[in-house]
């Protein structure tokens, strides 16, 4: 009888063992899948900020490559409408020269056929007066010249600028918007996390709060997005009209400074014309 008591108790004694060693494997068990269940699910969050991430530097990135694009174009432009300008300037320039030079021939062709004594007191100042205008023709086109390009210069200089101070400002917009944000995701934590009426009211109040400032900035940076671009397309249009409007001037109207030929008339008296 002892004997059978005693190995009853042994049996008794490992089934309880069994049972604890059960509970404790079971344990160890839900703890596991516990932890596997919170690293997937940060796992998953890390992966979601990541790419959300990439996404806004791609955004960036392709916003930087287009802004770069324009501003390399707008300069193409520039440069294209400087160089036509130079060339149109250096062409009248040429042309002026050409028909100086010609009248000026003509003049010492009439005055060599009468050879008259005092012809060269006439023909040298004309001739002296003729190659002083053409300088200053060609001197006043290359001043116009040079003030359009710095003129250029200074729009692309004024349109980096606004580009600049409009990317800043999404910036801080967008970088409110995260905060905001976060602050949300907060106060849900909280509120799930509330005990009692009174704060679950006033994690709601501040909840609502912060959904009107969520609304509000991003009313803001869709304001600020309409906003950059009816800048942009109200500068290129003004560009484009000025120098539309430009080149008509500069088509219509008369070189300053250019005046009437010095007319010989046909007389066979040389100085007859400078009467």
């Amino acid at each position: 009888m002892p004997m059978n008591s005693e190995n009853s108790a042994l049996t008794a004694l490992s089934e309880l063992r069994n049972l604890e060693a059960d509970r404790v494997a079971s344990e160890e068990a839900d703890r596991r899948a516990r932890a596997e269940a919170e690293r997937r699910s940060r796992e998953e969050a890390e992966r979601k900020a990541r790419e959300e991430a990439e996404r806004i530097a791609r955004q960036q990135a392709e916003e930087m490559a287009r802004q770069h694009a324009e501003r390399e174009a707008r300069e193409r432009e520039e440069r294209i409408r400087v160089g036509e300008a130079e060339a149109r300037a250096r062409a009248e320039q040429e042309a002026r020269l050409r028909e100086e030079q010609m009248r000026l021939d003509a003049q010492m062709k009439i005055a060599e056929k009468k050879a008259k004594p005092k012809w060269p007191l006439i023909v040298v100042p004309v001739l002296v007066a003729g190659v002083g205008f053409a300088g200053y023709l060609a001197w006043d086109n290359q001043r116009r010249a040079e003030e359009e390009k710095q003129a250029a210069a200074q729009r692309d200089a004024e349109s980096q600028a606004q580009i600049a101070a409009l990317n800043e400002r999404f910036a801080a917009l967008e970088a409110e918007q995260k905060k905001l944000e976060d602050e949300k995701n907060q106060l849900d934590k909280r509120l799930g996390q509330a005990t009692t009426d009174a704060e679950r009211a006033k994690l709601l109040a501040e909840k609502q709060e912060l959904e009107r400032k969520l609304a509000t900035n991003a009313q803001n940076q869709q304001a600020a997005e309409a906003q950059g671009g009816k800048r942009n397309g109200k500068k290129k249009s003004s560009s484009s009209s000025s120098s539309s409007e430009k080149s008509g001037e500069e088509e219509s109207t008369p070189a300053p400074g250019r005046k009437d030929k010095i007319n010989l008339g046909d007389s066979d008296d040389p100085l007859s014309g400078l009467k």
